[in-house]
C-alpha cells in the first residue's frame, strides 16, 4: 500500500513540476506588453546579480514579473550569470528570451544630443543637461574651467568657450562627464577647420579666434544661406575702412538679458561687445557658428556693400552708401504694422 501511495505521490509531484516548467517556458516566450511603445534605456551596473537585474527590468516595465524571470532564467534558459554590464534600449514588447539575448551582448546604448547653430554656451549647457548628462549648473561649471578653456584653444576673454562648442549631432554613453562632452565639441571644431581654411586665415592675416568671432556675428545676423557671404562682405568692408561694425547681436550679447529686445540706451552702454562704441571685432564669438558661417567669414562676397537692413520678408537689403541705406530703412519701416 505504501509503495503504491508513494508512486502516486511521485506522479502527482512530477506532474506539478512539469506544469510549472511549462508555465516558465510560456513566460519566456511571452512579452510583458503586446504594443511596442517606446524603448526604455536600462543600464546594468558591473557586478549586478541576476536578481538585481530582474528587479531593475521589472521596475522599468520591461518584464512583468521579476520572480518569474529569475525562475525562467535559471530553470529553463539555464543562463544565470550570463548577463553583461552595459546600457540597453529594451521594450516591453520584447519576450524575456529576446531581452536576455540583448543583455548578453554587453552593448552601450548611447544617448544623442543635437546642438543647433547660433546658440550661446549657456543654451548649449542646457541641451547637454536635458539629454541626461548632469545638472545644467555642473555643465556650465565645466565650461568655465580655465584648463578646459585653454585645452579648447580659446583665449581668456569674457565669452569663454562661446564659438568653440561646435554645433552638430553627437552621441555619448550615459554617465559621460560634462568635461568629456565639452572636449568632444571642441575637438569637432578642430576636425572641421582643415588646412584649407587655416591657409585662408593666413591669407587674410587672421587667426581662428578672429574667424570664429566674425562667423558668430554672421550666424546671428542671418539664417539665409544665400546671404552669409554678403553679410560677411559688409563686415570685411567696414573693418577695412575702419568703420565700426554696429551690429545689434553683439550689443545684446553684452547685456544682462541677451534675449531681450534691443533699446536705444543699449547702443550707448559701454561694454567690450558694444560694436556701436568700440572699433573692430568684439573680444570673442557671441554664439556657436556652423561651418557655413565659418566659411563665409573667410570667403566674403566680392561687393562694396557697407550696410544691410531687414527687408520685411526674412532677408536683407544691402547698400553701398548711407543714402541707399536710409532709403532701405524707410521702406522697411513703412511695412511695419
Amino acid at each position: 500500500m505504501f509503495t503504491v501511495a508513494a508512486a502516486v505521490a511521485a506522479l502527482v509531484a512530477g506532474g506539478a513540476v512539469y506544469a510549472v516548467q511549462m508555465r516558465l517556458v510560456a513566460f519566456g516566450a511571452r512579452p510583458a506588453k503586446k504594443d511596442l511603445g517606446e524603448r526604455v534605456v536600462v543600464t546594468i551596473a558591473p557586478g549586478a546579480s541576476s536578481v538585481q537585474v530582474a528587479r531593475q527590468l521589472a521596475d522599468a516595465g520591461v518584464i512583468g514579473d521579476a520572480d518569474a524571470f529569475i525562475r525562467w532564467l535559471r530553470r529553463v534558459a539555464k543562463q544565470d550569470g550570463s548577463i553583461k554590464a552595459g546600457t540597453y534600449a529594451l521594450s516591453p514588447a520584447m519576450t524575456p528570451e529576446e531581452v536576455l539575448r540583448e543583455l548578453q551582448k554587453g552593448t552601450q546604448q548611447e544617448l544623442r544630443l543635437t546642438i543647433p547653430e547660433g546658440l550661446r554656451k549657456e543654451e548649449v549647457a542646457a541641451i547637454i543637461a536635458d539629454a541626461g548628462f548632469g545638472r545644467v549648473d555642473d555643465v556650465g561649471a565645466a565650461m568655465a574651467e580655465a584648463d578646459l578653456i585653454a585645452d579648447c584653444g580659446a583665449p581668456d576673454v569674457p565669452g569663454g568657450l562661446d564659438g568653440y562648442l561646435f554645433p552638430d549631432t553627437y552621441q555619448f554613453p550615459p554617465g559621460t562627464p560634462p568635461r568629456r562632452i565639452v572636449r568632444r565639441l571642441c575637438a569637432r571644431l578642430g576636425q572641421l577647420v582643415d588646412q584649407k581654411l587655416k591657409a585662408r586665415m593666413g591669407v587674410l592675416g587672421w587667426d581662428l579666434h578672429q574667424t570664429l568671432t566674425l562667423a558668430s556675428i554672421i550666424e546671428s545676423e542671418t539664417g539665409l544661406a544665400r546671404e552669409r557671404r554678403r553679410v560677411s562682405a559688409v563686415f570685411h568692408n567696414r573693418l577695412r575702412k575702419r568703420m565700426k561694425l554696429q551690429t545689434d547681436p553683439t550689443v545684446l550679447y553684452g547685456t544682462v538679458d541677451p534675449d531681450a529686445t534691443i533699446r536705444k540706451s543699449d547702443l550707448v552702454r559701454e561694454h567690450p561687445y558694444n560694436t556701436y562704441m568700440v572699433e573692430g571685432l568684439p573680444p570673442g564669438p557671441i554664439c556657436q557658428p556652423g561651418l557655413a558661417s565659418i566659411q563665409a567669414a573667410l570667403y566674403p562676397a566680392k561687393e562694396d556693400a557697407l550696410f544691410f537692413v531687414a527687408d520685411g520678408t526674412g532677408g536683407h537689403e544691402f547698400c553701398p552708401d548711407l543714402a541707399c541705406h536710409e532709403a532701405a530703412v524707410a521702406r522697411y519701416r513703412s511695412r511695419l504694422p
